[in-house]
């Protein structure tokens, strides 16, 4: 448990810590961010002006050759190389240029006999645009040099016709001269990027046109942050960021040059130039706030330990206090303030509580020995609600006496109602176990009756399925009927399409006997010729009155057999009338006999529920014996202990009834 010195310094401390951390912390990053605020500030201002004034030097060397580029002794063809030399060199010369060189439309110098056609400066020029080029390698001097170079107009026609192109060389240095001159802070500096990403500027002259952060970047990590920024400036884009690059933190601010082909210029200083002095202030605000933090504490503890350690001194008394302990001395400050009053109220408090107690156990102590007439010792020490405490004690008393008094009396008509309890139990018992043996008699009859019940049951379940079986049969044999009846329908309607084809065989016979006849007299009519037709026609004639002798003979036959099927199928319909009847007869016995072996099933079921109801009361009659004899057991016990519970009762000392009347047991109250 933390203590409540504890919790006075933590909260001191806390107060105090909080305070100055929060005040110190907020001038801390308020100082800090306004430095860094300024350092930005001051970069983001540099580099575009940088970028300005390396654009103005550009325009001027880039409108000198634009100029140059309109005077009409460049492209006048009278004038000779040498004067225009002159002139170009003299150009130059006013402009503080190294020197200065004349094209035609080919690309080749008028001057020195080199071709520059594959010159990218020479290229846009010649499509009438004025150009600086990045730093490309002089093919006269064989030196890295810068190119301006603008178009040359047809008798200085500004839009004309292009004769040729005029490019200047700058001073190479004069790039590095306009960074050099760019200082933020003691360690800062500028540089200058081509559109490739390569330095074309810088106080370093071995860095220029050697060192790329983009290519290093890919395979020396720590140049990473830097080349990003690096790929922005090359983007043409204007903006302020921080890297990392040897240890040394950096702040860069970056610009587009207009008027080139993608140079940027990017203005940086290490961070400790502009946040040097607030540093060394930080760790100032740092010490001063550690030692108000310091005093702050010794001045917390005092504060705690003059209010902690009586309260702890109390908080042990109570603690042995709540341990049991009564006896110890308590702690006494006398001081006129909370802390007193909180020594005085403990040391009167052990004082109350160890007379009440002592009273108590004086009480409880008779009580345990049997005498329940006392009364307190010391009734001016229940003040408050320790009054409550007495007057339960009182309520107890008073309480237990008179139970213990009911108790007594209750003893005396248990103990004579426990007699009278056992006599009847015996006498049950008796009457149980009779009863038992006339139970046991009857479920071995009705258990009879069960087997009887059941094999007729099993009698009538098989009776049924043969009736069933039988139900089924007819129901078969009518089926088989129906299809007879049907089969001697299809025979009828046979004979009759028969005696209709006999019928037309007779016919034709008619016909062909009719034929063989014409054709006789017509072979008479022939004489010797038709001889042989007429045998033929005597043939015919045969043949057909035999065809209709064996029609006839059939036909008869035919009627004959129709006739028999005629009688069959009366028959039939006879035999199906029975087969009808008797299957009306077989449904009506099916539906007879299942009614009668459903009743003989459920009068077996009820005789095995009989059964079970039987078994059941032999049981509970056998339970009620066991029980009657167990009462009467029991009975006889009871009888013993409540003769044992007055002799306990007896040992008491209790009030007498009169001494009682004071208190009200049915509310639980004193009487006034």
């Amino acid at each position: 448990m933390k203590s409540i010195k504890y919790k006075l310094l933590v909260s001191f401390l806390a107060l105090v810590g909080v305070s100055v951390l929060l005040c110190g912390g907020v001038g801390i990053i308020s100082n800090y961010t306004s430095a860094q605020t300024m350092m930005q500030q001051a970069l983001e201002l540099a580099a575009p002006l940088a970028a300005d004034r390396a654009a103005q030097e550009l325009t001027t060397y880039r409108t000198a050759a634009e100029d140059l580029g309109m005077i009409s002794k460049l492209s006048d063809d009278t004038v000779s190389v040498t004067d225009k030399e002159a002139l170009v060199n003299h150009w130059a010369e006013r402009y503080g240029m190294v020197r200065g060189n004349l094209l035609d439309v080919n690309g080749d110098s008028l001057f020195d006999g080199n071709n520059y056609a594959d010159r990218e400066y020479f290229q846009r020029a010649i499509q009438g645009e004025s150009w600086i080029s990045t730093p490309v390698i002089s093919k006269v001097t064989g030196e890295l040099s810068i190119m301006v170079a603008a178009p040359v107009w047809e008798d200085g026609v500004d839009g004309g016709t292009i004769s040729g192109v005029v490019y200047f060389v700058p001073d190479e240095t004069f790039l590095n001269r306009i960074v050099e001159s760019i200082l933020v802070s003691d360690n800062g500096s500028a540089y200058m990027l081509s559109k490739d990403g390569y330095t074309i500027a810088d106080p370093d002259a071995s860095l220029v046109a050697v060192e790329n952060i983009e290519q290093q970047a890919s395979t020396d990590s720590t140049y990473q942050s830097l080349a990003n920024i690096h790929s922005k400036m090359r983007a043409g884009e204007t903006g302020y960021g921080s890297y990392t690059l040897n240890g040394v933190q950096k702040a860069i601010a970056y610009a587009p040059v207009s008027g080139t082909d993608g140079w940027s210029i990017a203005v940086y200083a290490p961070t400790t130039d502009f946040l040097g002095s607030t540093i060394t202030s930080i760790v100032i605000m740092v010490i001063l706030l550690a030692i108000i933090i310091l005093v702050s504490t010794a001045i917390s503890i005092s504060i705690a330990n003059s209010l902690g350690k009586p309260i702890e001194a109390c908080v042990d008394r109570l603690t042995l206090l709540q341990q049991g302990d009564l006896t110890s001395p308590s702690p006494v400050f006398n001081r006129k303030d909370e802390i007193g009053v909180l020594s005085h109220a403990t040391q009167d408090l052990v004082e109350t509580l160890n007379t009440v107690l002592g009273d108590m156990g004086y009480l409880l102590g008779e009580m345990a020995d049997g005498n329940f007439n006392i009364s307190s010792r010391n009734y001016a020490a229940y003040r408050g609600d320790l009054k409550a405490l007495l007057q339960s004690m009182r309520k107890i008393n008073r309480k237990l006496s008179h139970t213990l008094s009911q108790i007594n009396l209750a003893a005396e008509q248990v103990s004579s109602g426990a007699d009278q309890v056992s006599s009847g139990a015996q006498a049950l018992a008796q009457g149980a176990t009779e009863q038992a043996s006339s139970v046991q008699e009857l479920s071995a009859t009705i258990a009879e009756i069960d087997s009887g019940a059941k094999e007729n049951a099993e009698s009538a379940k098989q009776m049924k399925e043969l009736s069933d079986q039988t139900g089924n049969q007819v129901t078969f044999s009518r089926e088989r009927m129906s299809d007879l009846k049907s089969a001697m329908k299809d025979i009828l309607d046979g004979h009759q399409e028969i005696s209709q084809i006999i019928g037309t065989i007779e016919n034709i016979a008619f016909q062909t006997n009719i034929l063989a006849l014409n054709a006789a007299v017509e072979a008479a009519r022939a004489g010797t010729a038709g001889k042989g037709f007429a045998v033929v026609a005597d043939e015919v004639r045969n043949l057909a009155s035999k065809s209709d002798q064996a029609s006839k003979q059939t036909k008869e036959i035919i009627e004959r057999s129709a006739q028999h099927v005629t009688n069959g199928s009366h028959l039939m319909d006879e035999v199906d009338e029975a087969l009808n009847k008797t299957a009306e007869l077989s449904n009506s016995v099916i539906e007879h006999i299942n009614i009668m072996a459903g009743n003989i099933m459920a009068e077996a079921d009820s005789v095995t529920q009989v059964t079970t109801g039987t078994d059941q009361i032999s049981s509970v009659v056998q339970t009620n014996s066991a029980t009657a004899e167990e009462s009467a057991a029991a009975s006889e016990e009871l009888s013993s202990q409540a003769q044992l519970l007055k002799e306990l009762v007896g040992r008491f000392s209790l009030r007498s009834e009169e001494d009682c009347k004071d208190y009200d047991f049915v509310t639980d109250t004193f009487i006034e």
